[in-house]
């Protein structure tokens, strides 16, 4: 009577795998570094849009002094107000227009009114008054604010504008345009802007190379995920994210001792710091041949460093391990242990059938019915155990009632009936 061995599911978790987009404000600092420095450097020199030449009138001079006053005293309110004002007024003029409306969208941004910052940086593009350099910042950070309000596919089309009417080779902004893409689950556009932005640069930033590596997951590209997964590790041989990011693309492959070389690598150098480190590990060992003694490794060590919880899941997996590489005394001590965790009875009934085969009647008898009471889905093998232990310790009528009790279940209804024939 064998116990039932269960694949245990490849725990690598999603979580530490996929490499998610920057976030839009990492971009504009991004642009604020590579500017810092260079101011005088317009941003956006092979523009094709004609520049406005409009500057403000005196009629409004003194309404947008006091607008800049009030903004940069930190009253956004106040500021919106006055801004609104000049927005309303019919003999503003594109520039005064767009003016106070990048004002007001800096105030309701303050406010973290991204709704109405997006409808003050739409006015400012459409009116046109500024020069490219304001134009096409509040263009960006549109595009931003759009990120940020889970818009992606509203920021796709803005950043494609950008790029279009600028020619902009800042790779800061072809990566933004990544980013979104990937948001908007667009993965083969998303791959060609990362790629390009990457190629802009003198050397690949390693959290760009993992969204491109994520990009290609999602497309099904995973040799290319795998390839890029090496660069982002080669960089950052210390990052626990992109050691399990690649060890995912291996096993996407079905690469599983390549995972398996690259997780055991991260843990002999002490970077498993969480209970799902030691559990992909060990889901991966245990779905290979003759891996038993490697999984009770290393969870043993996951208990003794206190970071893998001595839960079912684990507790399982070592009884499971244990009872194949033959270590009857740790796979009966761990199903002890296990069965009392589960509610359900699964484990209690491999325990109860590890012990029968010992020939530790008594125990397997306790064991099976206990998991019974639990409500165990498949009783019928439960009561086989039964009615060998009662054949070894009992009487024939309690072996027979036990056989009995089995013959009521489909799943062991014809052995049961079986032995009841041969016991008459």
């Amino acid at each position: 009577m064998a116990v039932t061995r269960s694949l245990l599911g490849l725990a690598v978790f999603t979580a530490l795998l996929i490499a998610m987009p920057a976030s839009p404000a990492s971009a504009r600092d991004d642009r604020r570094e590579q500017r810092r420095g260079a101011e005088a450097a317009p941003s956006f020199p092979d523009a094709t849009r004609q520049e406005p030449r409009l500057r403000s009138s005196p009629r409004l001079q003194r309404q947008l002094s006091q607008l800049v006053e009030v903004y940069n005293d930190g009253d956004p309110a106040k500021a919106r107000e006055l801004a609104d004002a000049i927005l309303a007024n019919e003999r503003a003029n594109a520039y005064e227009i767009s003016f106070a409306a990048q004002v007001a969208a800096s105030a309701a941004s303050d406010q973290d009114d991204l709704e109405a910052a997006m409808a003050y940086m739409k006015r400012v593009i459409e009116t046109g008054g500024l020069n490219n350099e304001g134009h096409y910042n509040t263009m960006q950070n549109l595009a931003i604010a759009q990120l940020n309000s889970d818009q992606p596919e509203a920021a796709v089309l803005t950043l494609l504008r950008l790029i279009n009417e600028t020619q902009t080779r800042d790779p800061v902004i072809h990566h933004a345009l990544g980013s979104a893409h990937f948001r908007a689950e667009q993965f083969p556009e998303a791959v060609a802007a990362i790629r390009k932005a990457i190629s802009l640069l003198p050397e690949p930033r390693a959290e760009w190379l993992r969204l491109l590596q994520a990009a290609h997951v999602e497309t099904g590209d995973l040799q290319a995920a795998l390839d890029v997964g090496k660069q982002v590790l080669a960089k950052t041989p210390n990052d626990k994210q992109a050691i399990f990011a690649l060890a995912s693309n291996h096993i996407d492959l079905e690469r599983y001792d390549d995972a398996i070389k690259l997780l055991e690598d991260a843990r002999t150098r002490g970077l498993f710091t969480e209970a799902r480190d030691y559990r992909t590990l060990y889901s991966l060992y245990f779905n290979a041949e003759g891996r038993e003694r490697d999984v009770i490794a290393v969870i043993e060590e996951g208990f003794a460093k206190g970071v893998l919880p001595r839960d079912l899941q684990s507790l399982s997996a070592l009884a499971q391990a244990a009872y194949f590489s033959d270590d009857m005394e740790r796979a009966i001590a761990t199903y002890r242990e296990a069965a009392a965790l589960d509610p359900r009875g699964e484990t209690g009934l491999n325990y109860a059938k590890v012990l029968s085969a010992e020939g530790r009647d008594e125990e397997a008898r306790a064991a099976a019915r206990a998991a019974i009471a639990k409500g165990l889905q498949r009783p019928g093998e439960a009561w086989m155990v039964i009615a060998r232990a009662e054949s070894q310790i009992g009487t024939t009528a309690s072996t027979r009632a036990a056989l009995q009790e089995a013959a009521r279940f489909p799943e062991t209804a014809e052995q049961a009936n079986r032995m009841l024939r041969q016991n008459r």
